[in-house]
């Protein structure tokens, strides 16, 4: 029988929650932080599969609609062999590059993990799973921190639409908003940003609820206000 391979590319958007269990691959973190006054930071990777061992690729690179520009980002290795049970701590390093100063910058972090070719003849389905998570750059001297930048963020309803401000330098993300009950599309709002949101046509409530995430994936307990 003619060997006959399919490779089935999947990318993994997560927001929190760890890599999933067939996978093969861990990732210790929902999100990087990389804080200015650092040379570089790490995160590491763990093949939890006893027996199947990993080609691991690794990369940065623009976050959704924010250009096509090269990160000034490197990860180290960019190219890794992961053997059974075998953990590794990837290093992020910060090359040259100017990045605002006064506000978070956020990238996206892949890593894919690689399972090795099949030795005999016959029909094989490999999985090539790519998983992504966000990489903040947060510079020197921005102490803000999630669970208080949170409270600062202002709602206001305007007719149909809901408009939500963000004067914090740093990036605020949420999860489960909803008026009345009624979810909202939203997941993250960008430094010092405004955004204008449709409401539901039946959300009629004044009363919003959502959660913020902290810098290490946990979700706080619902936020409550009127609007």
């Amino acid at each position: 029988m003619r060997r006959r391979r399919i490779i089935l590319f999947l990318s993994l958007f997560l927001s929190f929650g760890i890599s999933p269990c067939w996978s093969g691959i861990i990732i210790g973190g929902t999100r990087v932080i990389f804080k200015g006054e650092s040379a570089d930071t790490t995160l590491s990777v763990l093949n939890k599969d006893a027996a199947i061992p990993y080609l691991l690729q690794t990369w940065i690179e623009p976050f959704t609609g924010q250009g096509k520009d090269k990160p000034p980002f490197t990860v180290i290795p960019p190219v890794s062999r992961l053997e059974p049970k075998q953990e590794r701590v990837l290093r992020i390093i910060k090359t040259k590059g100017e990045l605002p100063s006064d506000r978070e910058s956020v990238f996206w972090l892949n890593v894919k993990n690689i399972p090795p070719s099949p030795d005999k003849e016959g029909s094989k389905l490999e999985i090539a799973i790519k998983t992504r998570i966000k990489l903040f750059w947060r510079p020197a001297g921005i102490n803000e921190k999630p669970e208080t930048a949170s409270q600062k963020v202002k709602w206001q309803r305007q007719g149909k639409m809901l408009v939500v401000t963000n004067p914090t330098p740093i990036h605020i993300n949420v999860i489960d908003v909803a008026v009345d009950g009624k979810p909202l599309e939203l997941a993250m709002i960008k430094p010092f940003d405004t955004l204008q949101i449709a409401l539901p046509a039946d959300a009629l409530g004044k009363t919003l609820t959502w959660h913020c995430i902290s810098d290490y994936g946990a979700i706080s307990d619902a936020i409550r206000q009127p609007l």
